[in-house]
């Protein structure tokens, strides 16, 4: 404003004096030019020059007086608007400093003022007291090195050193203030130099960023444990733009796929590398018919550029707009080709236990306890006469012979509880589908997890009835053969020799007996061996039977 003011009465003094020049220019000129014409009488013009001058000093009075009157007034009222003007921003900037403080005491924020010098805090706003614990007077007393950590100070000085001051500092990175119970915050710092009561300061804003950085953390710590996740259980994500027409593969995925991560993606590339029987999977018009939102699965076979044939297990999910467009499909694959393979080899072995079922004599029998299902062999059916369509779980329990169930049962269970016992082994008597009894011998065998429970219990019944029927037949023939063999060594030789004594005393010449008692007494042990040997002959009939 004070320029101005020198500028404009440089002005106004240059606009008098040229007005003075050209009105006294014009009246000297003028005047002499009318005189000179009109008088010619040297004495005369002399007088009326002295008259003539004496006009021309009280015309160019009052014609400066006019002039310098007006300029005063113009001037004063330049001096009264400035001196309004002056006034006007006195209280505006009053009012503004009024304010600033009033925002500055009152925002969310901490603030500080502190000289950029000694560091010394000036000024501190009430969210600086109450969030970090110092009363207003505690700061006046103290210094932007009492709130940092020792390790911190160096850092802060160097930050602080700007050549600018009118710089502001948004400080990168993340600051660590002390509160006055000695926690640590982590806070996001920006500062000002500003002249604040004729002398520069910091004022520094601080926005505590302790549960952000928590969260990151926990985020980060949250991703990194998803992405271990993923690949301890060999699992990729994708996501497939249908509006970008875009493809994005996780890392994992590449794995899964085996394929290099840089390789640009497409869906003719990722369809070729299905199986042909699974490449069905994607064709267009089968997005038309996915619910919005809903997981749909599947199980589909891939090939790797080497050649190597996978399984999959994919879950896809469909996104639509509000008109039902599709949006985005996302998902996740997982690679399920050892289960496969386990599968396989259960599936394997099952079909040969279904054929070693139907094949063998035995009665064979599956208990899966985690399940509790039971599975019975042919045996059942082709040797005891049962219908394997009724599923009855209870089949073989219910039909122990009523003497030998209950013992049987206890048996079983007091060795599935032991954990030393692989097995279980008895034998005891079996009602046939037609309630005939059946002698039965049962060997099983125990499969335990790690603590020791049984998991699964397979046994095979084999029917020892006719084995039994045969081995009392077999006794009952030595029976026999023992009582044929104790009548040969004792009745069979009394009657012999009583034949082969009277033999001899009809050989005898000078016997005493007379010959025709010898033959009646010869005729009577022959009569108790001919005896003798039929009953042996009819015992031996009874062993051929």
């Amino acid at each position: 404003m004070g320029g101005f003011i020198q500028k404009y009465n440089r002005l106004a003094s240059f606009k008098i004096v040229l007005v003075y020049a050209a009105v006294s220019g014009i009246y000297i000129y003028t005047s002499d030019f009318f005189l000179n014409k009109i008088v010619h009488n040297p004495e005369v013009l002399s007088q009326i020059q002295t008259f003539k001058g004496l006009a021309f000093i009280l015309i160019t009075a009052v014609l400066l007086y006019f002039l310098i009157k007006k300029h005063l007034q113009t001037t004063a009222s330049y001096y009264k608007e400035l001196n309004t003007i002056r006034d006007l921003s006195n209280a505006q900037l009053t009012q503004s400093r009024t304010e600033y403080m009033y925002l500055f005491n009152q925002s969310p924020l901490p603030k500080w003022l502190f000289d950029s010098k000694t560091l010394e805090f000036i000024l501190v706003n009430q969210a600086a007291c109450s969030i970090y614990g110092y009363s207003e007077k505690e700061y006046k007393t103290m210094v932007l090195e009492s709130m940092l950590p020792e390790s911190d100070i160096e850092a802060m000085h160097q930050i602080l050193q700007v050549k600018n001051p009118t710089t502001a500092i948004e400080i990168p990175d993340i600051i660590r203030l002390q509160k006055k119970n000695g926690e640590i915050v982590l806070v996001k710092v920006k500062a000002n130099l500003i002249v604040f009561e004729n002398r520069e300061v910091w004022l520094a804003s601080a926005v505590d960023v302790t549960a952000e950085i928590e969260y990151q953390s926990k985020l980060e710590e949250s991703n990194r444990r998803l992405q271990l996740a993923s690949e301890i259980a060999n699992i990729g994500y994708w996501e497939n733009d249908l509006v970008a027409n875009k493809i994005h593969w996780s890392p994992n995925l590449f794995n899964i796929f085996e394929l290099d991560p840089t390789t640009p993606l497409s869906l003719e590339l990722i369809r070729n590398l299905f199986h042909p029987e699974d490449q069905i999977y994607f064709d267009s018009e089968r997005f038309l018919h996915l619910e919005n939102r809903t997981i749909n699965e599947s199980e589909r076979r891939i090939i790797t550029p080497e050649g190597k044939i996978k399984w999959l297990l994919e879950r896809q999910y469909l996104i639509r707009d509000e008109l039902g467009n599709p949006l985005r499909m996302e998902g996740i694959a997982m690679d399920i080709t050892r289960r496969k393979i386990h599968e396989q080899e259960i599936n394997d072995s099952n079909e040969r236990f279904l054929i070693l079922a139907k094949a063998t004599v035995e009665a064979i029998i599956d208990w899966d306890l985690i399940h509790d299902t039971i599975f019975y062999g042919e045996g059942f059916q082709t040797q005891l006469g049962y219908n394997l369509t009724m599923q009855e779980p209870d089949l073989w329990s219910k039909n122990i012979h009523p003497e030998d169930r209950e013992w049987v049962l206890k048996e079983l269970n007091a060795t599935i509880k032991d954990p030393k016992q692989t097995g279980f082994n008895a034998e005891f008597r079996f009602l046939r589908a037609n309630q005939s009894v059946a002698y039965m011998q049962l060997r099983g065998i125990f499969i335990r997890n790690e603590k020791g429970r049984v998991t699964r219990a397979i046994g095979a019944m084999i029917d020892l009835t006719e084995t039994l029927e045969r081995l009392q037949e077999i006794e009952l023939q030595n029976k026999t053969l023992r009582e044929i063999a104790w009548t040969q060594s004792h009745l069979v030789r009394a009657p012999l020799a009583n034949i082969i004594g009277l033999v001899n005393l009809l050989q005898e010449k000078h016997s005493h007996i007379p010959p025709d008692t010898l033959i009646e007494y010869l005729a009577v042990s022959a009569q108790e061996l001919d005896n003798i040997v039929r009953e042996i002959v009819n015992k031996t009939a009874e062993i051929k039977k």
